[in-house]
């Protein structure tokens, strides 16, 4: 009935690549409307349930990180293991307060750091994280006030006018003026059209963007035809979002190979071989005069 992909599994000889599981809607026009409005395509309470485990919740759910693992992950690195060798030098020849202050220095450092990390984390976690009260279209044709957690790809909403939208939708019926400034920047409403009637032309996740209403905007106004309400349909939930790719863009950002870093990171690892030698050089003599 539902059309959906599972999991594929792309063997090759070091690595295994994983495709997440996707509602597909390359269909065109006519017949994604048609599928997608008629009574008998509704999920009946079982199949609820198993596409919930299937797609999981309509949130994005940013992990929490331990304070242990932000110190980890994040806050330590070569130069603060530098720093205690270095304390251990100072204090091992004599200059205590010198290396005392180092500690209590690197120690600040340390602490403001991984605190503005937690601050940002949970930032980014209560910007993710949004669920309002939507109208489901059941399958006696009634609406039914939900939680929008609980929707999942291939249900039929009534466009919420005034809210942020919780999920993609492709609009199946009227008309819609929603705000991208979130995922553009511009604050310039934009016009959403519906599906176009007596048309074979197929819907494209990349180029249809005309009758796709994006995860994160807000509904400015909602336009019906005549007596019929504004429909849409649920294309994708959670991290599979638009909004869900900028928030993994956040928290998983490609990595940038800053010249100044890696520089100092050759400095250390320098100074470090420095150090070595001269520990190597001066402890037979430490040893033979006592």
């Amino acid at each position: 009935m539902f059309e959906y992909r599972f999991i594929k599994f792309e063997w090759n000889f070091y690595l295994q690549k994983f495709e997440p599981i996707k509602f597909k809607c390359e269909l065109s026009y006519d017949d994604l409307r048609a599928k997608y409005t008629d009574q008998n395509n509704c999920y009946t309470a079982q199949q609820r349930e198993f596409f919930r485990l299937l797609y999981g919740q309509c949130e994005i759910d940013v992990p929490k990180k331990s304070v242990i693992r932000l110190l980890f992950d994040e806050v330590l690195n070569p130069f603060y293991i530098f720093q205690v060798f270095a304390m251990a030098l100072w204090f091992w020849d004599g200059y205590a307060i010198y290396a005392t202050c180092i500690g209590v220095i690197s120690t600040l450092s340390i602490c403001a750091s991984l605190y503005e990390t937690i601050q940002n984390n949970n930032s980014i976690r209560q910007m993710a994280r949004y669920n309002c009260e939507i109208n489901l279209l059941t399958k006696d044709r009634q609406l039914k006030a939900v939680n929008s957690s609980q929707l999942l790809p291939g249900d039929v909403i009534e466009l919420p006018s005034g809210k942020t939208l919780p999920c993609d939708l492709i609009l199946l019926t009227g008309g819609a003026i929603v705000n991208e400034a979130m995922l553009t920047g511009e604050s310039i409403p934009v016009m959403k059209s519906p599906l176009p009637y007596n048309s074979l032309e197929s819907y494209s996740e990349t180029e249809t963007t005309k009758h796709t209403l994006y995860s994160g905007t807000s509904v400015v106004q909602t336009r019906p035809v005549k007596d019929e309400k504004v429909y849409a349909l649920v294309r994708s939930t959670g991290f599979l979002t638009t909004k869900g790719s900028l928030v993994r863009d956040i928290l998983y950002p490609k990595e940038i190979n800053f010249k100044f870093y890696a520089d100092a990171m050759k400095f250390v690892f320098f100074m470090a071989a420095m150090a070595i030698v001269g520990f190597g050089l001066t402890v037979p003599l430490m040893i033979k005069s006592g």
